[in-house]
């Protein structure tokens, strides 16, 4: 039931409750608050706007923004600035946002808990990870899953390693797949691989049959370079800045498909790994390993990371474990000497 009365009803039901207990000691007023409140702030913050949270909860606006001004009285803070492009949290508001994720992540992990008892193997689980893990990884793993636990519900992001730590953080997301991502206080690392990186050349370029390769050794060639936001770029970032000689052009792009296609129709050097290579739309382009300045070679770690303290539903936890084996197992043969 949506709507005013829902919403009167609802309070009035929580109100008795309270009186019939016995008096206590005024606790935290957080914990007076409605958990349709929270669902409500939760679809606020997330669409930026009242109207944006009405069509996601399929309610009246008049209602959210009922509910919101409820919930600011009961907090006594202004939990959104009221801005011409939106609604922008407050302080308090970015406070209550950890507190929401919480409180809504484990009400998930409690129902999906209790499906369990039942016998039940239901759930859903919010991925988001690089591009590069769509083309090979993630299907696998999403296969897998799929076989296992017929009943689970997946959904499947796309985003940058810089964009995936705010996503799990901030509960838009249960798992995040990226290389090196940037450490965040609220996201902690559950599983990684280690994955070598390459420079990727056409069949008959004159770099395809050596054993590796340094960045100095391609820059007779155009280079074809993701952009700042990408794990691709950070690794071999170092080593472009200490290039004696520049490559003769540079490209860049923030789809790895893109890079990948480019490469192999011979328009200059991509760096990526191999994750996804043979499975892509452009399998013509040739892997030869990276190596820095002084013969070491380029590794990318790939992690699997979820919120900070969270106890994960089963459905999650489920998730996770079927992507380590996944990552496990390519990381492993990555590691061995490929036969040229």
């Amino acid at each position: 039931m949506s709507g005013p009365a829902a919403e009167g009803s609802g309070h009035e039901a929580g109100a008795t409750r309270l009186h019939n207990r016995p008096p206590q000691p005024s606790p935290d007023p957080s914990m007076h608050i409605h958990a349709r409140g929270l669902l409500y702030f939760d679809a606020i913050r997330h669409n930026g706007s009242i109207r944006g949270a009405a069509r996601q909860l399929f309610i009246d606006a008049s209602a959210v923004n009922r509910q919101l001004i409820q919930l600011e009285q009961e907090l006594g803070f202004a939990l959104f600035e009221r801005l011409s492009s939106g609604l922008q949290l407050t302080p308090a508001g970015e406070l209550f946002a950890r507190h929401a994720t919480h409180v809504l992540q484990d009400a998930e992990w409690l129902e999906n808990e209790l499906d369990m008892l039942r016998g039940l193997q239901r759930g859903k689980v919010h991925v988001v990870g690089v591009e590069s893990l769509h083309s090979a990884l993630l299907p696998e793993v999403i296969g897998s899953m799929l076989e296992r636990y017929p009943g689970i519900s997946l959904q499947v992001t796309s985003a940058s390693s810089g964009h995936i730590a705010e996503y799990v953080a901030n509960g838009r997301a249960d798992v995040g797949m990226a290389f090196d991502m940037p450490q965040h206080d609220d996201v902690e690392h559950a599983a990684s691989g280690r994955f070598r990186l390459g420079a990727l050349v056409t069949a008959g370029h004159p770099l395809a049959r050596k054993r590796s390769v340094t960045l100095a050794q391609c820059t007779p060639w155009p280079f074809i370079l993701g952009t700042e936001d990408l794990a691709s770029y950070a690794l071999i970032q170092g080593e472009l800045n200490a290039l004696l000689e520049p490559p003769k052009a540079v490209v860049r792009a923030t789809s790895v498909e893109l890079m990948k296609r480019l490469a192999s129709a011979g328009h200059g050097i991509a760096f990526q790994t191999r994750l996804g290579l043979e499975a892509s739309a452009s399998p013509a382009a040739q892997f030869v390993p990276l190596e820095s300045a002084q013969g070491a070679p380029i590794l990318g770690t790939l992690g699997i990371h979820v919120r900070s303290r969270r106890s994960l539903p089963p459905a999650t936890a489920a998730f996770v474990e079927c992507a380590s084996q996944v990552i496990l197992r390519l990381a492993a043969q990555d590691a061995r000497p490929k036969r040229r």
